[in-house]
């Protein structure tokens, strides 16, 4: 039966008639068999990789992933289902994963060992050196040891991530890797990134998410080309050197990680940023200067915590000329010491286009203290003192 079902699953792939939507499912295959996948994180793969053509919008991107996504669910080339956390995901029918793993290794070498109990790295003699694309995600990898140096100038995409015991990266690992464009090290255990890291010119995506442990990132000077850099949750008390080289950035998220401060000047060299997030989920963050945040004029997606009303009234009235936001979500006032007011600002979604503002012990109406609201509609959280307790009020204004 196999060979007739495998004929009629690359029939459908390519009567999808769009090869964007051809190389969409071909991608969902570098995951592991009944991974559940998160819609807007492989959007976001689809971005990086060049796969989704840049558009006039974050918005459109997504949109567009969206609707490809849509297409192959009705298709039932994909599954879809809804995470515990109430997010849209899909899976992958290990049948069609086959299949697409077929048609990947036609057009080009790749390497897929997600999800096999791996110990150790793959010996280097079954890292070919016309490999384009290396998948070893949720594996039990716990270091990549010294001498270890694989030569693949060719390969443009590595996913390292969810090897939760990865400690170490030896600095041999990057010497020879200088075409990678996309590295996902996220939910490891690295303390730090080895200097080699710092030769990955071509590099455009970074994902270091949930590295909960890492301390330290060499210099990005030289990576001139990075468009996103996602170091949310991380150990990081001081931002790496060089960010103000990154003057093709587009996406830099911030949240939830260890900074003390973001140093002034840094802000207003990253001109293209277009998606910035800054909150906070628990302690203390001292935020940037409004005026600097203001002058960012393609920023369409702001997440940011400003520290009273005033602060909130300056970046309204900022003379700065920029393109309206398509989302954000504001939080004013000190943050951090409220289990409740944080688990709010943990459980919002990070590529759901909406506006809302959350307001935390501000005193509103007093001394002259007004909340003034950015145009359009949104959403209002406050959290004030009533009968000795707290009490959550969600208002709507237009």
């Amino acid at each position: 039966m196999e060979p007739k079902v495998f004929h009629i699953l690359r029939f459908s792939n390519v009567h999808l008639n769009d090869s964007a939507l051809q190389q969409c499912l071909l991608y969902c295959a570098f995951f592991p068999e009944d991974f559940t996948v998160d819609r807007e994180d492989l959007i976001g793969y689809l971005i990086d990789e060049g796969i989704i053509q840049p558009m006039k919008s974050r918005q459109a991107e997504y949109d567009r992933g969206q609707a490809m996504l849509n297409k192959l669910e009705n298709a039932c080339l994909l599954e879809s289902c809804i995470s515990k956390e109430d997010y849209r995901c899909f899976k992958m029918h290990d049948l069609i994963r086959d299949m697409a793993l077929q048609k990947l290794r036609e057009k080009s070498p790749i390497m897929v060992e997600a999800e096999e109990q791996l110990k150790e790295l793959p010996d280097e003699s079954e890292w070919k050196v016309d490999v384009m694309r290396v998948s070893l995600m949720k594996n039990h990898l716990k270091e990549i040891p010294s001498g270890c140096s694989p030569m693949c100038p060719k390969l443009s995409t590595l996913f390292l991530f969810s090897n939760f015991k990865l400690e170490m990266i030896a600095d041999s690992f990057f010497k020879h890797l200088q075409g990678l464009k996309v590295l996902d090290l996220s939910s490891t255990a690295i303390r730090e990134l080895p200097s080699s890291f710092s030769d990955l010119v071509n590099l455009t995506a970074l994902y270091l998410r949930r590295c909960h442990n890492l301390r330290y990132i060499p210099s990005l000077a030289k990576l001139r080309e990075l468009r996103k850099l996602d170091l949310r949750y991380t150990a990081l008390e001081e931002l790496p050197q060089g960010m103000e080289m990154l003057s093709n950035l587009r996406y830099l998220n911030l949240f939830g990680n260890s900074l003390k401060e973001m140093p002034a000047g840094i802000l207003p060299k990253l001109s293209q940023l277009q998606f910035l997030n800054v909150n906070r989920a628990s302690g203390i963050f001292k935020t940037v200067r409004v005026e600097e945040v203001a002058c960012l004029k393609r920023m369409e997606t702001l997440r940011y915590q400003f520290c009273d009303l005033v602060d909130f009234k300056k970046y309204l009235k900022s003379p700065e000329v920029r393109q309206p936001l398509t989302t954000y979500f504001f939080t004013i006032g000190q943050l951090g010491v409220d289990p409740v007011m944080d688990s709010l600002l943990y459980m919002t979604p990070e590529e759901v286009f909406y506006k809302e503002v959350l307001v935390h012990d501000c005193q509103i109406g007093e001394n002259g203290r007004f909340l003034e609201l950015p145009p359009r509609r949104c959403f209002i959280f406050l959290n004030r003192k009533m009968s000795r307790r707290k009490e959550l009020m969600r208002c709507f204004s237009i």
